[in-house]
């Protein structure tokens, strides 16, 4: 009777921990989520992200293994109509600088990323993570506002 009546408890406290090292019990790794996010070296990618503009979330996706045989960091989606710099951002928030390209897909038909791109996530190749997408949009020096001159 001792069982049945611990076994609820056992069990709530079991469904506590996560997969990402945190639960009831804090993070069993002793890391924090500032020192889990990491950013690809990939300079042409960090150059384009930052040459380009602000980032606007176009959606969420899962994605799987792309075409080995193409080199780069670049992610296949349907999320987007044209090529451009973006950024993936991991379950776990790493942030990857990448090229994404449209997949001619519909909507909801999940995305395909480079091996680079897999292994920048740290992630296994069998892995089918959910990531943000992060499409990132020019912006117009004309658009901004410059600060109005104070007359003194």
């Amino acid at each position: 009777m001792r069982i049945m009546f611990l076994l609820p408890f056992v069990l709530v406290l079991g469904g506590c921990v996560s997969n990402l090292g945190g639960g009831l019990f804090g993070n069993r790794a002793g890391n924090t989520a500032e020192e889990t996010v990491t950013e690809a070296v990939d300079p042409a990618a960090a150059e384009a992200v930052e040459a380009a503009g602000e980032g606007r979330v176009v959606g969420f996706s899962v994605i799987s293994l792309g075409d080995a045989s193409v080199p780069g960091l670049w992610l296949e989606t349907p999320l987007v109509t044209e090529e451009g710099p973006g950024q993936i951002i991991g379950e776990d928030g790493t942030i990857v600088n990448l090229t994404l390209r449209p997949s001619g897909g519909e909507r909801n038909s999940g995305s395909r990323l480079s091996l680079q791109g897999y292994d920048a996530l740290g992630i296994p190749l069998s892995a089918l993570p959910t990531v943000t997408v992060v499409q990132i949009v020019p912006v117009d020096p004309a658009a901004i506002d410059a600060p109005a001159e104070l007359e003194g």
